[in-house]
């Protein structure tokens, strides 16, 4: 049984061992990472579908720049009511041949307009695929922060089991009330529930993992590492250069802005006439053969309806441009949201490490040792403590936090942020969680 005067002792040990464990960074964590997204990148069904839908894309190049098929008939020409082959000049048996020809310009132009819907398909693919990179790391962060928290608590239980136990001793004695037993105990149940709410969480970002990497759902993952804060080495101009240099729907919007320059065009090549070519061989039987050749002409004298389908490829270009403006907009306002937001954590949680959690730690000495020579109640040294590990548990989301930030400003989405620890896509707040003061951390 510990005594009172050895628990001080015993409580610094512990956040000794946890300040070491909050702080080193180990490479495990990287090459796990790394073939989790190696794997997803390879076995993920929905990049498997967008990887065929770019295929099938591609097939279309061809058949956009391909000649008409050719048209072969075959007739027969009987001069009087029977059959005259060979006794009659106008008998004829005729097999007749017609193809038609584009003006040209007109083949290219379809075969390039395919080919930028074809680019704007590979650019969904690469949405994809930077989606399901994202979406990994998130999940994987995800798993660290509740079996980090999962350590953490089973860290708290033990510390709450040795003052009980100290606790006791004292109540014992004569020196101690039996509220302060009651209350440890109160403490160690709420562990048992922060236990329960973080082993859901660590199956559910398990599920997702294995779900996003097309395992079974029963697959495990060992996770040697631990969450560390990596802090953003860009700035936010580099931030946005990155995110509009890898952002598919830039990409996307800038080919469908030539898609329709191109279909302008091609819809200035519709006023110009179309060909078709035409030749036939007539058979008379034993009468000398005959055979004819002829060139067909489309004269597009219904200009009006071309003319307004320049005018609506025209108004659809100016249109995609103006989205293209906007979409940059958008990126640029995600960007620098989530480098602003991935700033702000770095200090909030640098605030935690540096001094919050070590000025909690010596409060939790300074109430033991009160506590010891009778200036304090106990609930002072349970405050303390409770207010230690929720200190404790908050810098550990706000790490999470952070990694799954970064995750979304790689993704270049323009999409709301998704997938933060703290369930509501803001940063947690720098304060003590709710009911950590006088009765234990907030499991949310």
């Amino acid at each position: 049984m510990l005594t009172c005067f050895r628990l001080p002792l015993f409580v610094g040990g512990l956040l000794a061992a946890a300040a070491f464990a909050l702080a080193e960074d180990p490479l495990a964590e990287d090459a796990v990472l790394r073939s989790l997204v190696a794997e997803a990148l390879s076995r993920n069904p929905d990049l498997l579908a967008a990887q065929q839908a770019v295929a099938a894309a591609r097939e279309r190049v061809v058949q956009a720049g391909a000649l008409p098929d050719p048209m072969l008939s075959v007739g027969y020409t009987n001069d009087g009511w029977s059959p005259s082959l060979g006794g009659q000049e106008m008998t004829t048996l005729a097999l007749m041949a017609s193809q038609d020809l584009p003006f040209p310009g007109k083949r290219r132009l379809r075969s390039d307009i395919a080919s930028r819907e074809t680019g704007r398909a590979e650019q969904q693919l690469e949405r994809s695929r930077l989606r399901v990179v994202a979406e990994v790391k998130r999940a994987y962060h995800g798993l660290l922060l509740a079996r980090d928290l999962l350590a953490l608590t089973w860290e708290q239980r033990e510390t709450w089991r040795e003052i009980e136990g100290v606790v006791r001793a004292r109540y014992a004695v004569g020196q101690g009330a039996q509220q302060d037993v009651l209350r440890v105990q109160v403490e160690l149940t709420r562990v048992e529930e922060r236990d329960a709410e973080q082993a859901a969480q660590a199956g559910i970002r398990l599920a997702e993992l294995n779900r996003l990497l097309a395992r079974p759902p029963d697959s495990p993952l060992e996770t040697p590492a631990t969450l560390v804060l990596r802090p953003l080495e860009r700035s936010l101009s580099e931030a946005l250069a990155q995110a509009r240099e890898v952002s598919p729907e830039l990409a996307s919007g800038r080919l469908a802005v030539e898609r329709n320059r191109l279909a302008v065009s091609l819809a200035r090549k519709e006023l110009k006439p179309d060909f078709t070519l035409q030749a036939g061989y007539m058979n008379r039987g034993g009468l000398d053969p005959m055979w004819q050749a002829g060139i067909g002409v489309t004269f597009p004298i219904y200009r009006k309806k071309r003319t307004a389908a320049v005018a609506e490829a025209e108004a659809r270009t100016r249109g995609d441009e103006r989205l293209l403006d906007s979409l940059d907009l958008q990126l640029r306002y995600r960007t620098q949201e989530r480098v602003t937001r991935l700033k702000t954590s770095e200090r909030i949680a640098a605030l935690y490490d540096k001094g919050i959690v070590p000025q909690d730690r010596m409060s939790v000495e300074a109430a033991i040792a009160n506590y010891q020579t009778g200036k304090v109640p106990f609930i002072t040294v349970l405050e303390a403590l409770t207010t230690l590990y929720g200190d404790r548990w908050t810098y550990a989301r706000l790490v999470a936090d952070h990694a799954q930030l970064l995750a979304s400003l790689e993704e270049a989405s323009l999409e709301p942020t998704a997938g933060m620890a703290s369930g509501d896509g803001r940063l947690p707040s720098a304060g003590i969680p709710s009911g950590a003061m006088g009765g234990g951390m907030s499991g949310q």
